[in-house]
């Protein structure tokens, strides 16, 4: 018998310990960070160059979009949707190795469950920003559509359905990624 307890493995819960206040400081720091940023330009949102909520005519820059333009927007949006992907893998990878720090769960739960509020809040409010933007240049392209080129009136047209198109997946991305965080 003390030869079994003599070759008995003991786990060792400080790795998981570790791996938890790492994971718990890079949630607190996204939570914490999350509306600072947003508040950071003010009113103002940037995609790919393209400024939405401040003074200048989004319309106009949308029209300045080509072809070209519009494809680096839609591998950008591309881009955070599979980083959102990504992260959303580290989640459960990391929910897994805390489990094994005592209350490394419930820790965990907590603090995804916060992170994940501040990001649907923050986000929501962008997300609302754009889309009204987007409409209110919609609405403004329509009533210029006789003094642009049938060339320029489809290509912005065009731009701005793949602008809403792009900010309804991303949306689906970061709702997974908020519900990865609360489960």
């Amino acid at each position: 018998m003390s030869q079994r307890l003599q070759t008995a493995r003991v786990h060792d819960p400080r790795p998981a310990i570790e791996k938890l206040f790492m994971v718990g400081a890079a949630i607190f720091a996204v939570a914490a960070a999350a509306p600072n940023a947003a508040q950071a330009h003010g009113d103002n949102i940037s995609i790919n160059g393209l400024n939405f909520g401040d003074d200048e005519d989004l319309l106009e820059q949308l029209i300045d979009l080509d072809a070209d333009d519009i494809e680096d927007i839609r591998h950008e949006m591309a881009d955070a949707r599979e980083e959102i992907a990504e992260a959303i893998i580290e989640i459960e990878d990391a929910r897994e190795e805390i489990k094994e720090a005592p209350g490394g769960a419930v820790i965990a739960k907590i603090a995804l469950s916060t992170a994940s509020a501040v990001v649907t809040k923050t986000t929501g409010k962008i997300f609302e920003e754009i889309k009204a933007d987007l409409n209110d240049a919609a609405d403004e392209l329509e009533t210029l559509r006789g003094k642009l080129s049938d060339a320029e009136y489809d290509e912005t047209k065009m731009a701005i359905s793949m602008l809403r198109e792009e900010i309804a997946e991303l949306e689906t991305a970061l709702s997974d990624l908020t519900d990865a965080m609360r489960t």
